[in-house]
């Protein structure tokens, strides 16, 4: 096989693990996991998914993680607990923690900005 059709196959693939992400995306999502499903080795997986989705398997989590929970956040009235909670989070910390982390403010003060217009929705 091919160079390029090799490449194709892999980007199948991580298409395919990357809808499976969304679909599970408040299940523990291990590398050794997302790579058997994918039929190729730890290894090999992630670094294909880094060279196709441009970021490794665990960056690519939390990042999608953060996306929905910024628009829970904007678009419902569910507490932040149950939005940790949806996400995967055993503890509200934790989630108020990698939010902070990924858009420098808690996710109350974002709702709160949001909801008073000193902030507009972020959009990714």
């Amino acid at each position: 096989m091919g160079k390029e059709s090799s490449l194709y196959l892999m980007s199948v693939t991580i298409q395919d693990i990357l809808q499976w992400i969304e679909r599970n995306i408040a299940e523990p999502l291990p590398l050794g996991v997302l790579a058997q499903k994918s039929g190729y080795s730890a290894w090999h997986f992630q670094r294909g998914f880094k060279k196709i989705a441009g970021m490794s398997p665990g960056m690519y989590i939390r990042y999608r993680k953060m996306v929905i929970a910024r628009e829970l956040l904007t678009e419902t009235n569910r507490s932040i607990t149950e939005i940790a909670l949806h996400l995967g989070y055993q503890q509200q910390s934790t989630f108020c923690r990698a939010f902070r982390e990924h858009y420098q403010r808690t996710p109350r003060q974002y709702r709160l900005q949001v909801q008073t217009g000193s902030v507009k929705a972020i959009r990714e």
